[in-house]
């Protein structure tokens, strides 16, 4: 059995949009159902075709101008949210499913200008984006979170290469009119019929979950032989901020490698939240949910501060090599 030394390489999600031109208005703006007449209200259970608000330069050019924002940050905001113009049938491959609608009527009077959500480099935008975060989890993640002891811990499954969890705001014209909600969002670089709700139960395809062979530390298909399977991550990112939890500082180099100084105290509580979600998900006995740090990924280029969560054996206990998924229910 490996150590919590392990150095793991992190999985690298690249996500490529279809990019649609509009010569006209704005993508979002108008009115509430597409040339074919299918419904283009955005709520919860809900889905999309891959055209984002950000495609054509000169739609951007228009947002900037109507928001007197400049060009590129309005164009950084909107580069990758969706435009939602035209929904698909969700039993269709899709690009974007709108899996939850969350509202935050505490910020409203923040945010009745738009432009409030171009500027991302402001303290408002960041606490946007971390009640998003925080309201667009279910109530099982949000269950295991609460168990990490890291304030504001975001907890999020593992999903396959090609598949992004994230938020965007509703269209601005939508947004003018008070209709101030945020969809959280599953979107697939390769259009998939695959739902957000199916990632935590068998439902959702084997081969698309995520396992490792320690052995050769490599990613494998969780239908080969392997004896760890990657289940979910924490986002540790407000608790390394309000220095709750160490970040890149504590980094140290021992007889194994370079790993991070956390206290046996802290792993015992975030090894508790990552086997609460395993329980969730799995009805197996034999493997418990296991915390890894990747020291080399601390943090990611994108500033993230990301707590792995396997199923896998304790450290004090013999690996066990199988095949399939722990997701079984």
């Amino acid at each position: 059995m490996l150590s919590r030394l392990r150095l793991l390489a992190v999985l690298v999600a690249v996500l490529t949009l279809g990019a649609g031109c509009s010569q006209g208005s704005l993508p979002g703006l108008g009115g509430s159902s597409g040339s074919d007449g299918r419904s283009t209200d955005l709520a919860e259970g809900t889905c999309w075709t891959a055209a984002t608000l950000g495609a054509d330069p000169q739609d951007v050019l228009k947002l900037a101008e109507r928001y007197d924002v400049p060009y590129l940050i309005a164009a950084r905001a909107v580069a990758t949210w969706p435009a939602f113009t035209r929904s698909v049938s969700c039993s269709d491959a899709h690009a974007v499913e709108v899996y939850k609608v969350v509202r935050l009527p505490d910020l409203d009077a923040q945010l009745a200008d738009y432009a409030g959500l171009l500027r991302l480099q402001t303290p408002l935008h960041d606490t946007v984006a971390r009640s998003v975060a925080q309201g667009c989890m279910t109530e099982t993640l949000v269950a295991a979170a609460a168990k990490s002891g890291l304030p504001g811990a975001v907890m999020r499954p593992v999903l396959p290469v090609g598949a992004t969890l994230g938020w965007a705001p509703a269209p601005p014209d939508r947004w003018s009119k008070g209709e101030h909600e945020f969809a959280c969002t599953l979107t697939w670089a390769d259009p998939q019929p695959d739902r957000y709700a199916a990632v935590f139960t068998r439902s959702f395809p084997t081969e698309k979950r995520t396992c490792i062979d320690s052995r050769a530390l490599v990613f494998v298909d969780c239908a080969r032989n392997h004896d760890r399977e990657r289940i979910a991550a924490i986002e540790a990112r407000v608790a390394v901020a309000a220095g709750a939890f160490p970040g890149p500082k504590a980094i140290r180099t021992g007889p194994n490698g370079r790993y991070l100084a956390v206290g046996d105290a802290r792993w015992a509580k975030l090894d508790a939240a990552c086997t609460t979600y395993l329980r969730a998900v799995s009805t197996t006995k034999k493997l418990s949910g296991i915390a890894n740090v990747d020291v080399d990924q601390w943090p990611t280029p994108d500033g993230s501060y990301p707590v792995y969560c396997d199923a896998d054996r304790k450290p004090d206990q013999e690996s066990l090599v199988t095949k399939g998924s722990v997701y079984d229910r």
